[in-house]
């Protein structure tokens, strides 16, 4: 009975989907950057009013992230293919539908060249860190 309920509780807050788990990073902008290996995903909160209580994928499977006021920079890995995302921060954002996937489209997330990325990444002066890096700062690793 009691591994019952352990694994029931363990459940139910796995499924909750928080985003006051120890070490989310703040991206700005209301995007956050789910950093445990169990999500590894940038994320909007469903309410920007209580944005610690539920979210919507944007970014899955994420390799690395930086940012600065303009600009969040993500790459993705999926398989051998790695996808190089924009976020424009300064763009209105606007809910364009969800993908196959349940990971929502926005206006202002673009998946972009990879000569693209490298020049908004040195023209901004973004440093990106990988998800080794920002999980071994926050003791997952």
């Amino acid at each position: 009975m009691r591994k019952a309920f352990l694994f029931l509780t363990l459940l139910t807050s796995l499924s909750s989907c928080q985003l006051n788990w120890y070490g989310d990073i703040d991206l700005g902008s209301d995007f956050y950057y789910m950093v445990e290996p169990a999500f590894n995903s940038i994320v909007i909160p469903v309410n920007p009013d209580e944005p610690y209580k539920s979210s919507i994928n944007i970014i899955k499977d994420i390799e690395s992230v930086g940012y600065n006021k303009n600009y969040i920079l993500a790459t993705s890995k999926s398989g051998d293919e790695i996808k190089y995302w924009q976020i424009d921060k300064k763009a209105e954002s606007k809910e364009l539908g969800y993908k196959d996937n349940s990971i929502m489209e926005l206006s202002n997330v673009s998946q972009i060249k990879s000569a693209e990325f490298d020049k908004i990444k040195k023209s901004e002066n973004i440093k990106l860190k990988n998800k080794t890096e920002y999980r071994k700062e926050l003791n997952y690793e």
